[in-house]
């Protein structure tokens, strides 16, 4: 067994080149502009998705967290007939196994913040 890693497993070259490849695919950046904007922060403690949705009310936002994925799904209404609601959905995937850590959730001014802890207890 590998100690060292199994301690820091953000700390690898996986984990860099899995967030290069999320900045640069372009694939990414059309879901961006058709579906809904997310943007993916890593600082020393946590990973941070941010997710622009305006107009959106909290409750019409499900966000599900299974194995290495992040799902945010979000509920939309349309205002000019005829009347009708659609599901978008923006998955995140990660490079390793996220389901078991803490995550906090935010929402706030069309932004909604996930915090996904890489440790067990907030430091």
């Amino acid at each position: 067994m590998d100690t060292k890693n199994e301690q820091k497993p953000f700390e690898s070259k996986e984990m860099e080149e899995w967030l290069d490849t999320f900045f640069l695919d372009p694939y990414i950046s059309y879901l961006d502009e058709t579906i809904f904007r997310i943007d993916l922060y890593d600082s020393e403690t946590a990973f941070i998705v941010e997710a622009l949705l305006p107009s959106i009310q909290k409750e019409n936002i499900d966000i599900k967290i299974s194995a290495n994925e992040l799902q945010i799904k979000v509920k939309l209404f349309d205002i000019q007939p005829p009347h009708g609601s659609q599901i978008k959905t923006r998955t995140v995937y990660f490079p390793m196994n996220i389901s078991h850590l803490q995550t906090e959730a935010t929402f706030e001014h069309d932004i909604l913040e996930i915090k996904i802890w890489k440790h067990q207890n907030k430091e």
